[in-house]
């Protein structure tokens, strides 16, 4: 199954494409936050590792068509985005 994830200090969540919630897991340090902080962080993890997971399925189904293998796709991808578009 295709999934993608992302954490940060206080949550780490998995989902599937689209942004399907799959497990969501959350520190102790995250009752610190307040219920608004918290949910807009995860909420962000959700984007993120739903973005992750699209990418993942696109390669997949360009690998299916025969238009490459997923990691000569990310390679590609990777050579091609400017520096300024990559997230850190």
């Amino acid at each position: 199954m295709i999934t993608g994830k992302a954490r940060d200090r206080v949550a780490s969540v998995e989902v599937e494409p689209g942004g399907a919630l799959r497990d969501l897991r959350i520190e102790e340090a995250a009752l610190r936050l307040g219920p608004r902080e918290l949910s807009r962080r995860i909420l962000g993890l959700v984007d993120r590792a739903a973005a992750q997971a699209s990418r993942r399925l696109d390669l997949d189904d360009a690998e299916s068509l025969r238009l490459g293998t997923s990691a000569e796709l990310a390679e590609a991808v990777e050579e091609t985005t400017p520096e300024t578009w990559r997230v850190q």
